[in-house]
């Protein structure tokens, strides 16, 4: 902290203005120096592990949301050496700011991948393609997310189980959900001691929440205490994996406490071009270091992909493990045939509706407005940057309003009249084009709004991803396939309808709401409020909601279009498993970090008991 302070304000000042002036100055230095840092991460020991023989008995490639769980629950067993690969670098500063995540689109510290052209979504991007962020630090993509605790439904996982995969139900998993966290909440017994912060945002609500809240009770939709409680179907404010107005990453969570056992080896910058294979034996993995040496390393027991849902499959067919037509094509010899890249699934996303509403009240932000925020901040840990604003969820079923579980989640933004500078920002980062960004924030000049944002929970559309050459530092080719399946586009629709008939009830005629019709330059053929504008629109403003999973899908040796097993151990391969979201068979209803993190732990497990370690199962 001291030489962060010391590079600035070094010249002389006399007077008492000036050294009230002087320590403020250094007081917010300070509070900007308690982001994280470097020192909060485990050291970087590439050089040490190229400049030796060590024989790892475990390597994991990724360290995100589940391979950092993975590397500190294997590390916990001393006489193990655990190795730990990251194509990234530590976490910067500024993804510790809530508030500013989508700013990291783009960066060092997102891979940025750009999607093949969808014949149905991302027509009103900037480049009418959807782009995919996915995290490159450790922590991985828990380090550019939305922090939102979401676990999914009972559904989700006894759906896993009955399609062959013991021990996945949601009994079975709850207790690795539990293990992670480290929660407060009021309405729920919550008393878990583990590595994870579990917190509500806190900060003060644009007053279109409260409008929200008054016509979701009047229109007898659920408002629930707490989402995650028991109760599938409402809206309610989620938890977020957040501390103290910090982002709570994996790595830090996990990495950060053990970061100087030295059984625990991670390297940064190394990206991992390919397992090494001793016929169909997982031996090892081949990797690049940050200087561009090639250099290999051993693991005696297991090599553990943890790399993701794209990044792991792409390992994996560039080691020979994949559909055989496909790698025969990019020249790459067979040595087991298994559908890696095919189950793609996300939940994609619709920022097409927009509820204009008059609140005279409302003042608009002054022009110190930003500021102020940016004070209370570094100062208190509080105020806007402290959250993501987006943490207001609904879980419905637009299908069958008397279904026990939801197809679509609401997400929501609020901005206030004459007040657009978030918004817009928050759009423009979405790369969507400027003139429909424009559209958008016009509605700001007289009107107040609310966004709801329905994401598809239960997409019956499957993608795929599919090698680009041979070269590792080629992105895969990935290949969406939104709303292939027309049903997927049908629930969207009736979402939009869920929504029409909320603004019928008095709270949100009180306020003169109406949905607004952006005025999209593709759409202008289109009669507003015509199923044709509609579908339009639905085209042009759908996008990722990033919750990419599937690719190397869990099922039993007789499923055909299974990857690994229900111990997530590859098909046909042995020493070689995948713990990360492309194992889920299918997605999660909600957001997906915590159901990857919840994989990392029950992986980890079983790793322990596979090797008999101890009997891990009473540590529940």
């Amino acid at each position: 902290m001291e030489t962060c302070m010391a590079a600035t304000c070094a010249a002389a000042t006399s007077g008492p203005t000036a050294s009230i002036f002087l320590q403020l100055m250094q007081t917010l230095l300070a509070a900007q120096c308690s982001l994280g840092s470097d020192k909060d991460y485990p050291a970087d020991r590439s050089d040490e592990v190229a400049g030796s023989d060590i024989e790892f008995d475990f390597v994991i490639v990724g360290a995100g949301s589940a391979g950092a769980v993975v590397g500190r629950r294997l590390a916990e067993i001393d006489d193990w050496k655990v190795l730990l690969i990251e194509a990234g670098n530590n976490p910067s500063a500024v993804s510790d700011v809530p508030a500013i995540f989508l700013h990291i689109q783009g960066t060092p510290e997102d891979y940025a991948y750009v999607v093949e052209p969808e014949k149905f979504a991302c027509h009103g991007t900037t480049t009418g393609l959807c782009t995919w962020s996915k995290g490159k630090a450790l922590g991985g993509s828990s380090t550019t997310n939305a922090m939102l605790y979401v676990r999914g439904n009972e559904q989700d996982y006894n759906e896993w189980y009955r399609m062959g995969n013991e021990g996945w139900s949601y009994e079975d998993v709850l207790p690795y959900f539990r293990k992670s966290q480290n929660c407060q909440d009021p309405h729920r017994d919550c008393t878990e001691q583990g590595p994870l912060s579990v917190r509500y945002f806190n900060y003060t609500r644009n007053p279109g929440y409260d409008i929200l809240k008054e016509a979701l009770r009047e229109f007898n939709v659920p408002v629930l205490d707490a989402i995650n409680a028991g109760k599938f179907i409402g809206f309610g404010d989620t938890q977020s994996t957040a501390n103290n107005g910090r982002r709570m990453n994996t790595a830090r969570a996990f990495l950060s406490p053990i970061k100087d056992k030295r059984n625990l080896y991670v390297m940064k910058s190394t990206r991992a071009d390919a397992v090494l294979l001793d016929g169909t034996r997982a031996v090892g993995v081949r990797m690049t270091l940050k200087d561009g040496r090639s250099i290999d390393v051993k693991a005696s027991r297991e090599v553990i992909l943890s790399a993701g849902s794209i990044a792991s499959p792409q390992l994996l067919m560039l080691s020979g493990i994949g559909p055989k037509q496909h790698l025969r094509e990019m020249g790459i010899s067979s040595v087991v045939d298994l559908p890696v890249g095919k189950n793609l699934q996300d939940h994609i996303t619709y920022f097409g509706i927009h509820v204009a509403y008059e609140n005279p009240n409302v003042q608009p932000q002054s022009p110190m407005f930003l500021l102020d925020e940016a004070y209370q901040y570094l100062m208190y840990n509080r105020g806007l940057f402290a959250s993501v604003e987006y943490d207001m969820q609904g879980f419905v079923n637009v299908t069958d309003p008397n279904a026990k579980y939801p197809d679509i989640q609401f997400h929501h933004a609020f901005a206030s009249y004459r007040s657009d500078v978030l918004l817009k920002d928050f759009l423009l980062r979405l790369y969507i084009h400027e003139d429909i960004v424009n559209a958008i924030t016009d509605i700001l000049k007289d009107k107040s709004l609310i966004c709801p944002v329905p994401s598809l929970l239960k997409p019956k559309s499957r993608g795929e991803l599919r090698l680009r050459s041979q070269n590792p530092a080629d992105p895969v080719r990935i290949y969406a396939n939104y709303y292939t399946e027309k049903e997927d586009m049908e629930t969207i629709l009736r979402s939009v309808r869920f929504i029409e008939k909320l603004l019928k009830t008095k709270v949100f005629k009180r306020y003169g709401a109406k949905l607004h019709h952006l005025d999209i330059p593709g759409c202008r053929h289109t009669e507003p409020n015509s199923e044709d504008y509609w579908r339009c629109s639905i085209r042009h403003m759908s996008m990722t909601l990033f919750h990419y999973v599937g690719t190397a899908k869990m099922g039993p040796k007789d499923d055909p279009t299974a990857v690994v097993d229900s111990r997530l151990r590859v098909h046909g391969v042995q020493g070689l498993r995948v713990i990360d979201a492309s194992i889920m068979p299918t997605v999660t209803s909600g957001n997906t970090n915590v159901p990857t993190i919840m994989i990392g732990e029950k992986g980890s497990d079983m790793i322990k008991e596979d090797w008999s370690v101890a009997n891990v199962k009473d540590e529940l």
